[in-house]
């Protein structure tokens, strides 16, 4: 098997991975200590709504803009993105308060912060696409301290610790990470393509590369979201706010898994047989797993009392605990799905999702009302461990 090496890209994106981890981790120390179990289930939810509008932005302005941007100038589709921005914006808010899954007194909020949020991920999208992968990194730190430092201003200097509070703050983070990419993208609207250009129209390709692969990523936002629903609709907002920390731990431990995931898709989409493709996902598999294995066990030893001291919160640990199981799932799951990404099966990865949405709402409706947060984390955890079988078998059978 080929030994796998991380060149400059590569550890600059765990570095900054690792520092999105440190940010993120005050801010939620922050809202913990200062909103309270409630006030972290409302700023959950909203952030929801966020990610639900940036899900449907994600069919024209997210991964596909990368692929179209080969053959095509980004002025042949800058508009076009833009535009579908701002329907995502109110179509995906509305649908989400309309099935229930975001309170509607965040209606406004989710399409406005939802817009300015679309708007970053597109210029993000164009940087990596230009080979500006340090600049798309230093773009997502940037907005990440932003917030932290206008939460800290508004909940310690305005005196106003409250979820609208953090909505205000984050709405000021975005504008200005919105002024900053455009800043970086002046001057490249009009840059040729990095391949021979293609008479397709860049919207056709940008709408029928972009639906198999944000399909896939929709489903699983839902999976890894819509407990926040379960348990609102269930319990309140308290229940909400609690899985959020929760979670929060969770994607702590999938952090080399995400910094990772992406050089897996870019090196076996370029390998040119079964024999290397299979050899470098199990070369990052295996690497994954030497990170994330500890800290598993690390957030599973951590007793109840220092989680409880660390955010202000309590029943954390018996969650997080009975999430085991998914956090190792989710994490070879990111690394094979990016595997299968790589050599065009989307579709694949859309339906594993629709299995772990299918068994997370399955799992849920039955032990969420009798287990509260507990339930929700077993819910998960089925959920992933379904999924990242399913995953792994279809891996081994088409890689």
């Amino acid at each position: 098997m080929s030994k796998i090496k991380l060149n400059s890209n590569s550890k600059h994106s765990i570095a900054t991975r690792l520092g999105l981890l440190a940010v993120t981790m005050a801010t939620v120390l922050l809202n913990s200590h200062y909103l309270g179990e409630e006030g972290l289930g409302s700023v959950a939810l909203l952030q929801f709504g966020l990610l639900l509008v940036t899900g449907l932005a994600g069919f024209i302005a997210a991964s596909a803009v990368v692929y179209v941007r080969r053959s095509h100038s980004p002025s042949e589709f800058k508009w076009f993105a833009y535009g579908w921005c701002l329907i995502s914006a109110f179509v995906a808010s509305s649908a989400g308060v309309g099935i229930g899954a975001i309170p509607e007194e965040w209606l406004y909020h989710s399409a406005i912060l939802g817009l300015l949020q679309s708007i970053v991920v597109f210029h993000s999208q164009l940087l990596i696409a230009s080979g500006e992968i340090k600049r798309h990194n230093i773009l997502q730190l940037i907005l990440t301290s932003l917030l932290l430092l206008l939460v800290a201003f508004e909940f310690m200097v305005q005196n106003n610790p409250t979820p609208e509070g953090f909505a205000k703050s984050l709405g000021a983070a975005l504008i200005l990470t919105t002024l900053i990419s455009s800043t970086m993208l002046k001057g490249s609207w009009n840059a040729k393509p990095t391949i021979s250009s293609s008479r397709k129209d860049a919207r056709k390709m940008l709408l029928k590369h972009g639906a198999g692969g944000q399909t896939g990523s929709i489903l699983q936002l839902l999976t890894n979201r819509s407990n926040l629903s379960l348990l609102e609709n269930t319990m309140g907002s308290a229940g909400a706010g609690v899985y959020s920390i929760v979670y929060y731990g969770v994607e702590a431990v999938w952090t080399v898994a995400r910094a990772i995931a992406p050089m897996v898709n870019s090196e076996v989409a370029m390998a040119d047989s079964r024999k290397k493709r299979m050899a470098i996902t199990g070369g990052y598999l295996k690497l994954v797993m030497v990170f994330t294995l500890p800290l598993v066990v690390v957030a599973c030893l951590i007793p109840e009392s220092v989680y409880a001291w660390v955010f202000g919160i309590n029943g954390v640990a018996v969650p997080l605990r009975l999430l085991a199981p998914g956090m190792v799932a989710g994490a070879i799951s990111s690394i094979v799905a990016h595997h299968l990404s790589g050599i065009g099966l989307h579709s694949w990865n859309a339906l594993t999702s629709a299995l772990g949405l299918v068994v997370l709402i399955c799992v849920g409706l039955l032990v969420i009302p009798q287990m509260g947060v507990c339930g929700a984390a077993i819910a998960a955890s089925c959920a992933y461990s379904v999924q990242a079988v399913s995953l792994i078998a279809v891996w081994l059978k088409k890689a």
